[in-house]
């Protein structure tokens, strides 16, 4: 009976020992679920430490302002800079030179010749107006008479009736010159010239033709070089006439 009463002990010894190897992880993982805190107190106080380890100092302003910054890591490209390197060539590969600045300026297409434009058909009608009996500037003892600068006269040509009339003014040597271009209304034969006005008060009076209702004819001249265009050359029958309104009332 002493031997079975201890043996009975011992597998009971060693049954409680297996079964307190069986919970004692079972305990242990239950020690680790977070414990929610039953009062103010306990969430305000951080959590313990096993007493293995150390807390770490609170860092200091000179550790602070002491400290540096963590290296960059160099395995990652820094944002905004293509880190893509060129492709490389061998000296075999062809490469393609850029298109070279070309100085030539572009020459426009050459355009067909086109032959000018034939002028248009006129005729001139010149002539020269005096001043009886006055001796000026330009004086002709041969007519006694002297150029009348700024004198009027006007050429008539008729049809059935007037169908046109042109005037013109003498320059200063009494020089007079009509460029009539409307050749399907101008005949020689139909065509006149008439005195119209006296620039001064002196020498007003028409001499010849006697009134400035009398037309002098034309007559064609000639000329060695004549300009393009021109169909004819004309001056009255007679060179044109203002005298004085009274003997001796000369304007010079």
């Amino acid at each position: 009976m002493a031997s079975w009463s201890l043996s009975s002990r011992a597998l009971l010894a060693g049954a409680v020992l297996v079964a307190a190897a069986l919970l004692l992880p079972t305990v242990a993982h239950a020690d680790d679920k977070p414990r929610t805190p039953t009062s103010a107190n306990d969430s305000a106080k951080p959590p313990s430490s096993s007493s293995g380890d150390k807390a770490a100092p609170a860092p200091t302003g000179n550790d602070i302002a002491n400290a540096k910054p963590p290296a960059a890591d160099k395995a990652v490209p820094s944002p905004g800079y293509d880190t893509a390197m060129p492709p490389t060539t061998t000296p075999g590969d062809s490469v393609a030179a850029p298109p070279a600045a070309s100085n030539a300026t572009t020459v426009p297409p050459l355009l067909p010749l086109v032959p000018p434009p034939k002028p248009l058909p006129f005729v001139i009608v010149e002539g020269v107006i005096y001043c009886k009996s006055c001796k000026g500037k330009g004086y002709n003892s041969g007519i006694d008479a002297s150029p009348l600068p700024g004198a009027t006269a006007m050429m008539v040509c008729y049809g059935r009736k007037v169908v046109n009339a042109t005037g013109t003014v003498t320059d200063g040597n009494g020089y007079f010159l009509i460029m009539f271009y409307d050749m399907q209304n101008f005949n020689a034969k139909t065509c006149k010239m008439y005195l119209v006005s006296s620039p001064s008060p002196q020498c007003n009076k028409p001499y010849y033709p006697p009134n400035q209702w009398i037309g002098l004819s034309l007559v064609r001249e000639t000329r060695t070089i004549p300009p393009a265009g021109l169909q004819g050359l004309y001056t009255p029958t007679s060179v044109l006439f203002y005298a004085p309104g009274a003997r001796g009332q000369c304007p010079y």
